[in-house]
């Protein structure tokens, strides 16, 4: 079982980005490829109320682990950026092994 480590249910994108500790273009251009390929970016945990774009966390970091944690870098800023969201996902989450009766 895992515990997530966020206060709130929903997070800014600047505050993501800044959590991340990349710059916001780079979450843009995630959510670019994303759409490029064909899927919607609620997928991403991206939530658009008004004119404002918040990010459920949880739904994030599943999606991170599902779709930019899986392949080995290629580049030195992949492994940058492999490296900022490992962190991330350490900081956020633990696992909690269930007692079982």
């Amino acid at each position: 079982m895992l515990n997530y480590k966020f206060d709130k249910g929903l997070v800014r994108t600047t505050e993501l980005a800044e959590k991340l500790s990349i710059p916001e273009g780079t979450l843009d251009y995630w959510k670019y490829q994303w759409k490029q390929d064909g899927h919607d970016t609620y997928e991403m945990g991206l939530r658009l109320i008004g004119n404002k774009a918040y990010f459920d966390p949880v739904q994030f970091v599943n999606w991170v682990s599902q779709n930019k944690l899986t392949n080995k870098p290629t580049s030195p800023e992949e492994k940058l950026d492999q490296q900022k969201l490992i962190a991330f996902v350490s900081r956020n989450v633990e696992i909690k092994k269930e007692i079982r009766s």
